[in-house]
Protein backbone atom coordinates (compact mmCIF):
# COMPACT_ATOMS: atom_id res chain seq x y z
CA UNK A 1 0.00 0.00 0.00
CA UNK A 2 2.74 2.18 0.31
CA UNK A 3 4.28 1.48 -2.86
CA UNK A 4 0.65 2.95 -4.30
CA UNK A 5 0.59 6.28 -2.52
CA UNK A 6 4.63 6.65 -3.35
CA UNK A 7 3.93 6.12 -7.24
CA UNK A 8 0.31 8.22 -6.91
CA UNK A 9 2.36 11.17 -4.99
CA UNK A 10 5.33 10.88 -7.81
CA UNK A 11 2.90 10.91 -10.88
CA UNK A 12 1.25 14.01 -9.45
CA UNK A 13 4.62 15.80 -8.35
CA UNK A 14 5.68 14.74 -12.16
CA UNK A 15 2.60 15.91 -13.33
CA UNK A 16 3.17 19.62 -11.64
CA UNK A 17 6.36 19.17 -12.52
CA UNK A 18 5.88 19.35 -16.26
CA UNK A 19 3.21 21.55 -16.18
CA UNK A 20 5.37 24.00 -14.42
CA UNK A 21 7.68 23.49 -17.11
CA UNK A 22 5.30 23.60 -20.17
CA UNK A 23 4.09 27.02 -18.95
CA UNK A 24 7.65 28.60 -18.36
CA UNK A 25 8.92 27.18 -21.44
CA UNK A 26 5.79 29.22 -23.06
CA UNK A 27 6.71 32.40 -20.48
CA UNK A 28 10.34 32.11 -21.73
CA UNK A 29 9.66 31.94 -25.21
CA UNK A 30 6.67 34.87 -25.07
CA UNK A 31 9.33 37.05 -23.26
CA UNK A 32 12.79 35.54 -26.03
CA UNK A 33 10.09 37.05 -28.76
CA UNK A 34 9.50 40.09 -26.75
CA UNK A 35 13.10 41.03 -26.56
CA UNK A 36 13.93 39.65 -29.89
CA UNK A 37 11.09 42.43 -31.50
CA UNK A 38 12.15 45.47 -28.82
CA UNK A 39 16.01 44.51 -29.92
CA UNK A 40 15.02 44.36 -33.95
CA UNK A 41 12.74 47.86 -32.95
CA UNK A 42 15.36 49.74 -31.29
CA UNK A 43 18.79 48.74 -32.50
CA UNK A 44 18.95 51.37 -35.18
CA UNK A 45 18.53 53.77 -32.57
CA UNK A 46 21.21 52.40 -30.13
CA UNK A 47 23.48 52.26 -33.00
CA UNK A 48 22.69 56.10 -33.50
CA UNK A 49 23.33 56.61 -30.01
CA UNK A 50 26.78 54.50 -29.85
CA UNK A 51 27.66 56.47 -33.11
CA UNK A 52 27.26 60.02 -31.42
CA UNK A 53 28.82 59.13 -28.12
CA UNK A 54 31.60 58.22 -30.25
CA UNK A 55 31.73 61.56 -31.92
CA UNK A 56 31.47 63.38 -28.88
CA UNK A 57 34.26 61.78 -27.39
CA UNK A 58 36.59 62.15 -30.18
CA UNK A 59 35.57 65.62 -30.19
CA UNK A 60 36.44 66.19 -26.83
CA UNK A 61 39.68 64.38 -27.07
CA UNK A 62 40.67 66.77 -30.04
CA UNK A 63 39.52 69.73 -28.06
CA UNK A 64 42.25 68.57 -25.01
CA UNK A 65 44.96 68.06 -27.70
CA UNK A 66 44.36 71.61 -29.02
CA UNK A 67 44.09 73.14 -25.58
CA UNK A 68 47.16 71.38 -25.09
CA UNK A 69 49.08 72.40 -28.50
CA UNK A 70 47.64 76.19 -27.38
CA UNK A 71 49.13 76.18 -23.47
CA UNK A 72 52.28 74.94 -25.29
CA UNK A 73 52.83 77.58 -27.88
CA UNK A 74 52.15 79.93 -25.31
CA UNK A 75 54.75 78.71 -23.01
CA UNK A 76 57.37 78.62 -26.04
CA UNK A 77 56.47 82.13 -26.76
CA UNK A 78 56.62 83.76 -23.15
CA UNK A 79 59.94 81.89 -22.55
CA UNK A 80 61.26 83.59 -25.68
CA UNK A 81 59.80 86.98 -25.08
CA UNK A 82 60.96 86.29 -21.27
CA UNK A 83 64.86 85.30 -22.45
CA UNK A 84 64.52 88.46 -24.79
CA UNK A 85 63.83 90.84 -21.97
CA UNK A 86 66.44 89.10 -19.46
CA UNK A 87 69.08 89.38 -21.78
CA UNK A 88 68.06 93.04 -22.74
CA UNK A 89 67.81 93.74 -18.89
CA UNK A 90 71.05 92.26 -18.55
CA UNK A 91 73.17 94.14 -21.30
CA UNK A 92 71.40 97.39 -20.23
CA UNK A 93 72.26 96.43 -16.31
CA UNK A 94 76.04 95.95 -17.19
CA UNK A 95 78.28 98.37 -15.46
CA UNK A 96 81.55 96.81 -17.05
CA UNK A 97 83.00 95.67 -13.92
CA UNK A 98 84.33 92.45 -14.14
CA UNK A 99 84.90 92.13 -10.24
CA UNK A 100 82.33 89.26 -10.13
CA UNK A 101 85.23 87.14 -12.21
CA UNK A 102 87.74 85.08 -10.98
CA UNK A 103 90.98 85.45 -12.46
CA UNK A 104 94.37 83.97 -11.96
CA UNK A 105 96.76 86.03 -10.17
CA UNK A 106 99.24 85.47 -12.93
CA UNK A 107 96.53 86.97 -15.46
CA UNK A 108 94.66 89.43 -13.24
CA UNK A 109 97.07 92.86 -13.70
CA UNK A 110 97.03 91.74 -17.51
CA UNK A 111 93.30 91.26 -18.20
CA UNK A 112 92.37 94.64 -15.86
CA UNK A 113 94.96 96.45 -18.19
CA UNK A 114 93.60 95.42 -21.23
CA UNK A 115 90.15 95.69 -20.11
CA UNK A 116 90.36 99.61 -18.88
CA UNK A 117 92.48 100.30 -22.28
CA UNK A 118 89.46 99.45 -23.88
CA UNK A 119 86.82 100.84 -21.65
CA UNK A 120 88.60 104.10 -22.00
CA UNK A 121 88.38 103.64 -25.98
CA UNK A 122 85.08 103.22 -25.95
CA UNK A 123 84.94 99.28 -26.97
CA UNK A 124 82.31 98.35 -23.92
CA UNK A 125 79.73 100.72 -26.54
CA UNK A 126 80.67 98.38 -29.50
CA UNK A 127 80.16 95.77 -28.02
CA UNK A 128 76.44 96.45 -26.40
CA UNK A 129 75.79 97.65 -30.07
CA UNK A 130 77.30 94.01 -31.35
CA UNK A 131 75.49 92.38 -29.02
CA UNK A 132 71.88 94.35 -29.99
CA UNK A 133 72.90 93.92 -33.50
CA UNK A 134 73.16 90.02 -32.40
CA UNK A 135 69.90 89.48 -30.73
CA UNK A 136 68.05 90.86 -33.96
CA UNK A 137 69.54 88.76 -36.37
CA UNK A 138 68.54 85.62 -34.11
CA UNK A 139 64.98 87.18 -33.71
CA UNK A 140 64.97 87.85 -37.36
CA UNK A 141 65.57 83.61 -37.60
CA UNK A 142 63.69 82.92 -35.19
CA UNK A 143 60.83 84.37 -37.01
CA UNK A 144 61.80 82.95 -40.81
CA UNK A 145 61.26 79.56 -39.56
CA UNK A 146 58.43 79.91 -37.91
CA UNK A 147 57.15 81.95 -40.93
CA UNK A 148 57.96 78.48 -42.68
CA UNK A 149 60.81 79.99 -44.50
CA UNK A 150 64.40 78.31 -44.96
Amino acid sequence: MYNFFQSIIQNMMNAITNIANWFGSIFQGFFTGIKGFFTTLFKPLILLFEGIWYLITNLFSIVVLVIKLIFGLFHVVAAVIGGIFSTFGQLLGFTGTTSYYHLPSAYHEGFYGIADILNQAGFNTVAYIMAAFIWMLTAYAVIKIAGGER
